[in-house]
């Protein structure tokens, strides 16, 4: 008998016809998927319990895959090759959310949303809603479809302090870092920390002029956190930006300010796993795990500790970068954006790919 808080997976052929239920051909074990931001929809895996010689097209690479529970859609993805094994078949497929890494930005026009509507003409399964995307920084533009979808997005919003995501649905949204709690991740136990380079000041060398006669003039400028300074004092880094053109010495610093409020000194030591009732509303009613996705901002509420050297933690809030949901043991993982971003030459580089 099924459990009545089971996910449901169907798959159809590209274009939504043929549709075939997986639990109506074998049982589904292991039936895992995730949630990524910036993105979407991630990844999916389960086992379908068939033997390794019968093989059904309801799985065949390519097809489109949707996780069902409470009546709807809650992941939605593409099927990549089964592979055969003895207790059955693993399959396994990667979202909405990830698609964009499938589609080159080629584009007519170097602006915020001509690459991303062609690829949707193409065949990315995206919408852009009107009037598009509206705000972001655009670097020196690369060569045509020389990027990735994903690339484009991750260019123009990092160092504009924006993330953008899928919803499920498929459509678009573009949107600054968001800050306000909306969930309570309750953790039983303490919650290690480790500190990465403490940097505080970034100085940042940018092109201030070129008069396309072989005269360029460059300049430095600098970006820093005073708060992080006064507390434990400086420690600096450089960047060279002047691969993205010319620029204002207001466009360089802004780069540098907003890596450094990705950046972050502290970070988590591994995901969070949590069971019902550990995530919550901020009015404490608890959350269905598996219709939960990545985005949310959580504050955390742990057993008190010292934290990375800090004798006082405070507040701690967090946006989750990652979420990934069990239906098997019904638990969920969840990762914070930060813990992927304390290498701040990674951080650059996702600003400006190659400086």
């Amino acid at each position: 008998m099924l459990r009545r808080s089971s996910s449901q997976v169907y798959t159809t052929r590209p274009d939504g016809s043929g549709v075939r239920w997986l639990g109506a051909l074998g049982h589904v074990a292991n039936l895992q998927y995730s949630y990524v931001t910036p993105g979407g929809a991630d990844q999916f895996s389960c086992v379908l319990q068939l033997p390794p010689n019968l093989r059904t097209d309801a799985i065949d690479c390519g097809r489109r895959v949707n996780v069902v529970r409470g009546g709807g859609v809650v992941w939605s993805g593409k099927l990549n090759e089964p592979v055969a094994a003895v207790d059955g078949w693993t399959v396994q497929g990667h979202g909405t959310g990830v698609e964009s890494s499938d589609f080159c930005a080629l584009y007519n026009i170097w602006n915020f949303n001509d690459a991303l509507n062609e690829a949707i003409a193409r065949g990315l399964r995206w919408s852009n809603p009107s009037p598009g995307i509206t705000a972001g920084w655009l670097a020196q533009q690369p060569d045509n479809a020389s990027i990735t979808i994903t690339d484009f997005l991750n260019l123009i919003t990092v160092q504009s302090g924006q993330l953008w995501n899928i919803d499920r649905w498929g459509r678009l949204s573009v949107f600054p870092l968001p800050n306000v709690v909306n969930r309570l991740l309750v953790s039983t136990s303490p919650v290690t920390r480790t500190v990465s380079n403490d940097i505080t000041t970034v100085f940042l060398k940018y092109e201030a002029s070129d008069d396309g006669q072989g005269n360029t003039t460059y300049n430095v400028t600098d970006a820093f956190s005073q708060a992080n300074i006064n507390r434990h004092g400086p420690v600096e880094v450089y960047s060279d930006l002047s691969s993205a053109g010319v620029m204002t010495q207001a466009a360089a610093t802004a780069v540098g300010t907003n890596v450094l409020a990705r950046y972050q000194r502290a970070s988590f030591a591994g995901p969070f796993t949590v069971r019902y009732g550990q995530l919550l509303t901020t009015g404490g009613t608890p959350v269905d795990l598996g219709c939960e996705r990545a985005g949310t901002v959580a504050r955390l509420l742990v057993t008190d500790a010292p934290f990375g050297g800090e004798d006082f933690a405070g507040n701690i809030t967090f946006i989750i970068g990652a979420y990934q949901y069990s239906d098997e043991t019904g638990t969920a993982q969840i990762t914070p954006l930060q813990s992927a971003r304390t290498d701040f030459a990674s951080l650059l580089s996702l600003v400006l790919p190659g400086a």
